[in-house]
C-alpha cells in the first residue's frame, strides 16, 4: 500500500518541497553553466589545427565512448590476412525477385568482407556485406533485396561466413525489421563461422531493412551491412514492371582497408549510391517501356541521411511509404531505415534521371535513370560563338575574361 512505501516522504516535509526543489534546480543550473564552460574550454584547446581533421574527429564524450567500443576490433588481422584484391564489378540487375515458392520463405544469408569499389572516381574500400540465398552483388557495397509476401512464414539462416574465402574476422548479426521477435535471441552475434536460425510471420506490410546489429551498429552499418526486405501487401495490384532501388552510404578510410568511422560519425560519405555502387544506373540507365506502369521499391539505408526520391519530367501516381498512402506526388522522403514505393507511367520516350533531391549528396552519386526503348538521342550543347574584340570590351569589367568555374562554356 502506498502508506507503507519507505520513499513517500514524510508529510510535515511537503510544504517545504517546492521550494526545496527550485534550490536544488538553481544549483543544477549553476554548475551544469560551470561545467559547459570548462568542457568548451577544454574542447577548445584540443580542437586540431587543421579543418578538415576538426570535420571528422570523434567528439570525445561518454555516451559515444561506450556505443562505439570496439571499432578498432580486427584492424591487425584483416591487415595480415585480408586480402586486397578488387573484387569485380557486376551491375546489380534491379528488377525485383520474385516470392519464392513454398509454405515457408526460407533464406540463407552469408556474410563477406571483401574489398571492392563503390565509385568510379574513389579508391576501393574493404565492404561487409551480405549474400541471399547464393546471390551475392560482387564488385559493388550493396545487398540483394528479400522479398515476401503478408502473411507469409518466414525462415531465416544467417551464417557467418560459410568459408574462409569470405575473409570474416568479425561476429556479425542479422536485424530485419519486419519481425516481431526477441532481439536477445534471433539478433544475437554470431562468431566466424557460426550461423543462427530463426523464423516470424511478417504480419505488416512495406519497405524494410534488414542489417547487422552488433556493437557498435553504426561501424558495421557504415560498412555496408544492409539491405532491402519487401514485405508485398496482401492483394496489391499488378503493374507492367518492378523495380528496387536501396540508397546507402559509404565511407572511405585507407585504400583497400575498412571504411573510415570517424567519417561515419561526422556524417561525412564519400558515396552515396543506389544498389551498392554510384551513378551506376545513370550510366547505363536501367530499360523500360513508355507507356508502361513501373513501380519502384525504395529502401534509405542510411546509415544517417535522409533520401528524397525524384524522378525528373515524371510525377508519382501514386506513393506508398510507412503505411501512408499518397496521390500525384513529387518527392518520396524516406528518414535512414525506411522505405516505400511508388509507381509512375512514363508517357513519353526519353531518358528520365531518378535522384535524392537533396542535391548535396546526389552529387556524391546517388542518381541513376530510367530510358524507355525508343528515347531520342540527346542533342549535343552547342558551342558558344567567339565574342569579337568590340563586344569583349563592352562587358562589364567584372565579367571580363570570365571563362573558368562552374557554367563555363555554358550558354
Amino acid at each position: 500500500m502506498l502508506e507503507d512505501d519507505p520513499q513517500r516522504e514524510p508529510a510535515g516535509a511537503r510544504a517545504s518541497s517546492p521550494r526545496r526543489w527550485q534550490a536544488i534546480a538553481l544549483l543544477g543550473v549553476v554548475l551544469g553553466a560551470g561545467g559547459l564552460a570548462v568542457g568548451l574550454s577544454d574542447r577548445t584547446d584540443a580542437a586540431p589545427a587543421d579543418p578538415a581533421a576538426a570535420a571528422t574527429q570523434v567528439p570525445d564524450y561518454g555516451p559515444e565512448r561506450a556505443l562505439m567500443e570496439g571499432a578498432d576490433l580486427a584492424m591487425d588481422e584483416h591487415e595480415a590476412t585480408g586480402s586486397t584484391r578488387v573484387e569485380r564489378y557486376r551491375r546489380p540487375d534491379p528488377a525485383l525477385p520474385a516470392i519464392p515458392a513454398g509454405k515457408v520463405k526460407r533464406f540463407r544469408l552469408d556474410v563477406a568482407e571483401h574489398v571492392t569499389r563503390v565509385s568510379d572516381e574513389k579508391p576501393a574500400l574493404r565492404v561487409w556485406s551480405y549474400s541471399v540465398n547464393g546471390r551475392r552483388l560482387s564488385g559493388t557495397g550493396g545487398s540483394p533485396p528479400i522479398v515476401v509476401g503478408q502473411g507469409d512464414t518466414v525462415e531465416i539462416e544467417m551464417v557467418n561466413g560459410s568459408s574462409k574465402a569470405m575473409q570474416v574476422h568479425f561476429p556479425h548479426s542479422f536485424d530485419t525489421h519486419a519481425a516481431e521477435v526477441s532481439p536477445q535471441r534471433a539478433y544475437r552475434d554470431v562468431d566466424p563461422g557460426k550461423a543462427l536460425r530463426f523464423r516470424f510471420v511478417a504480419k505488416h506490410p512495406g519497405v524494410f531493412m534488414y542489417h547487422c546489429g552488433t556493437m557498435p551498429a553504426l561501424r558495421h552499418v557504415g560498412a555496408g551491412m544492409a539491405g532491402m526486405m519487401v514485405v508485398k501487401p496482401r492483394r496489391l495490384p499488378k503493374v507492367d514492371r518492378e523495380l528496387w532501388l536501396t540508397q546507402q552510404e559509404f565511407y572511405i578510410g585507407r585504400p583497400k582497408e575498412d571504411a573510415s568511422v570517424e567519417k561515419m560519425v561526422a556524417k561525412a560519405p564519400d558515396v552515396i549510391a543506389f544498389n551498392g555502387y554510384a551513378t551506376q544506373y545513370y550510366k547505363k540507365p536501367i530499360a523500360v517501356r513508355r507507356g508502361e506502369r513501373v513501380r519502384i521499391w525504395v529502401l534509405n539505408a542510411g546509415p544517417s541521411l535522409p533520401s528524397y526520391f525524384h524522378v525528373i519530367g515524371s510525377v508519382f501516381d501514386r506513393v506508398w511509404s510507412e503505411g501512408d498512402e499518397r496521390r500525384h506526388a513529387q518527392t518520396m522522403n524516406l528518414g535512414p531505415s525506411e522505405g516505400g514505393f511508388v509507381e509512375l507511367t512514363l508517357d513519353r520516350e526519353g531518358k528520365y534521371p531518378f535522384v535524392t533531391h537533396a542535391f548535396g549528396d546526389m552529387v556524391r552519386g546517388a542518381i541513376g535513370a530510367l530510358e524507355t526503348t525508343n528515347a531520342p538521342a540527346p542533342e549535343p550543347t552547342p558551342a558558344p560563338e567567339p565574342m569579337t574584340g568590340d563586344e569583349h570590351a563592352a562587358m562589364p569589367e567584372a565579367d571580363q575574361g570570365h571563362t573558368t568555374g562552374e557554367g563555363a562554356g555554358h550558354e
